[in-house]
């Protein structure tokens, strides 16, 4: 089977794909402006507007002009497309914007999207003139705040146009589990395919699978009727033995490449893939037929001089230095990842759950069935599935009722819905992988089955500030059975760089924890220090939880960290 790939340079703009898929990158210089006086529609009409400049990716609070600034900001630039697209159906995408976005091609609407973490795109086919100047314009408002980390603002990924044929691979989604019974690997591909022309198509989609000496061809048909999209799911096994699995230490990564051919029409993908199972036996996990402890650190998404972009040296280095500390599993980060750092956790053996920013005690989305937090989950999961670093969803963090104090604090029944309905929906999702919420109340005096869903999760996931040896047996005794993951544990914030050390008592109980064998890791909160504006965040404008701080300078408690864990290990 023969796959063509071609590079064209035209007018000074890339455009990689094949002969039917290519794009162009819309990086690089933006005009920008900040108000929240001006109306849309003045900015629209350029009235009395002075534009700055700004770099896309990028975050406007990490210049000094807008350090503080919190609304909407505009962001606007011309671009050509070639003639050559002519008959192509052309998008815009949006790797992410925080938080709400609307989006204008030559001063028409294209629509609002309402999350910060996750890619979005427009057909702008109807919409962009051919040879001549095209306008997008851009509104950003991070105005909408959950938890203790920056809100950044702005356009924060990449953005790009694309043009494919009418008849295209929207993704290709690929589950490898080995069943070490049978000695059998099973395969489940998924593809999802749009066709934009009123005619129905009969397609043939042809993938290989290739990686460590093992090749595979398989081919399949489907009929796509006009003006709709559709999926098509194969399945079939091989012999364990043709592999090499993805672990901690050997991350064997393997390609898939797919290429759907309709009349006059044709797309093609390459995804990569591991083939690894982590499972949940009575209160142990498994990676791999293997039982594991697995220790982490939490990362927030900030840094001084980048935001929340994550350019990959940044990603590389804080990646290898948390991994050099012993860590091998974590909820990084209480939102979806970006993708350049999900890849590089696949090329390294880190595992991830990846969670939605829904948080805290007052967090508006948290009702059932509530169908913007269900687009947050479907989002991420259908972009990362096929990341084998991916092991777990979470569906929320620290909801809790705000009236008791601590000790007594429950679940309200809304929440308590909330996070089962959105369990369950993982279910239709994806149940490759485990599922789990974060608990700040599973150790509470009046926790039990009745208000704490944990009948619906693989592991439980509890935070504690506080004695989290007493929180993590407590939650064992309520709800024996159950592996339990300490996805947070601190104590207080530990100060700058270079002297802060752990509290002593936060040292005695991360050590004596090793000893309980229904915990499967521990994951200290968290590995640098970030911006806030948070409560009791230092006059710095950084809280100081980290073993390194803002800039990545090591604290007495990085090495504290690291001998700690080095025993966990032993």
């Amino acid at each position: 089977m023969k796959f063509i790939y071609i590079l064209i340079v035209a007018l000074g703009i890339g455009f990689i794909g094949n002969a039917q898929t290519q794009q162009t990158s819309l990086n690089g210089a933006w005009d920008f402006f900040a108000s929240n006086n001006k109306t849309e529609y003045e900015v629209l009409a350029n009235y009395n507007i002075e534009w700055d400049k700004i770099t896309v990716p990028g975050n406007w609070d990490t210049q000094d002009a807008y350090a503080e600034y919190i609304g909407k900001g505009y962001y606007q630039k011309e671009f050509k497309v070639s003639s050559s697209w002519k008959g192509k159906q052309i998008r815009i995408k949006f790797g992410a914007v925080y938080q709400t976005s609307k989006v204008w091609v030559n001063g028409k609407q294209l629509g609002v999207h309402f999350g910060g973490y996750t890619p979005f795109e427009y057909n702008i086919t109807d919409v962009i003139n051919f040879g001549k100047p095209n306008t997008v314009l851009v509104m950003a408002d991070n105005s909408y705040k959950r938890g203790a980390w920056w809100a950044w603002g702005g356009i924060s990924r990449d953005v790009t146009l694309t043009a494919n044929d009418d008849v295209h691979l929207i993704y290709q989604h690929i589950s490898a589990i080995p069943d070490f019974n049978s000695n059998k690997v099973r395969f489940v591909l998924k593809y999802k395919v749009e066709n934009n022309a009123c005619n129905t198509y009969k397609a043939k989609i042809s993938s290989i699978i290739n990686g460590h000496g093992f090749e595979k061809e398989l081919s399949s048909k489907i009929s796509i009727t006009g003006k709709s999209i559709q999926t098509k799911e194969i399945t079939f096994e091989e012999d364990l033995s043709h592999f090499q699995l993805w672990d901690f230490n050997h991350p064997h990564l393997y390609a898939l490449t797919s290429e759907l051919k309709a009349k006059g029409h044709m797309d093609s993908k390459t995804d990569k893939f591991g083939i690894r199972k982590l499972e949940v036996r009575g209160e142990q996990m498994f990676l791999n037929n293997a039982p594991v402890r697995m220790n982490g650190l939490n990362r927030v998404h900030d840094h001084p001089k980048y935001g929340n972009t994550e350019p990959d040296q940044l990603v590389k280095q804080d990646m290898l230095d948390i991994k050099s500390l012993g860590c091998n599993f974590a909820r990084l980060m209480h939102a979806p990842l970006s993708e350049n750092l999900l890849e590089f956790c696949d090329s390294i053996g880190f595992l991830l759950i990846e969670e939605i920013p829904v948080w805290g005690n007052d967090d508006p989305q948290s009702f059932p069935d509530n169908p913007l937090t269900k687009k947050w989950l479907k989002d991420m999961i259908e972009r990362d599935f096929n990341h084998p670093s991916v092991v777990g969803w979470s569906v929320g963090n620290e909801l809790r009722d705000s009236v008791p104090n601590w000790g007594k604090k429950l679940l309200t029944a809304r929440q308590h819905d909330y996070v089962a309905s959105m369990l369950d929906y993982i279910d239709e999702l994806d149940t490759t992988r485990l599922k789990t919420f974060v608990s700040l109340t599973a150790y509470s005096e009046g926790a039990n089955p009745s208000n704490e869903p944990v009948d619906k999760v693989d592991f439980i996931c509890i935070n504690s500030y506080g004695n989290s040896a007493k929180a993590v047996r407590d939650t064992h005794k309520k709800f024996p059975g159950i592996p339990i993951f300490l996805s947070e544990v601190g104590r207080s914030q530990i100060g700058p760089a270079p002297d802060a050390k752990f509290k002593e008592d936060l040292v005695t109980y991360m050590r004596e924890m090793k000893d309980y064998p229904y915990l499967i890791g521990i994951s200290y909160w968290c590995y640098n220090d970030y911006r806030s504006n948070y409560k009791g965040t230092p006059e710095s404008g950084f809280r100081e939880w980290g073993v390194v701080d803002e800039n990545r300078k090591p604290k007495a408690a990085y090495q504290q960290l690291k001998e700690i864990y080095e025993n966990w290990n032993k």
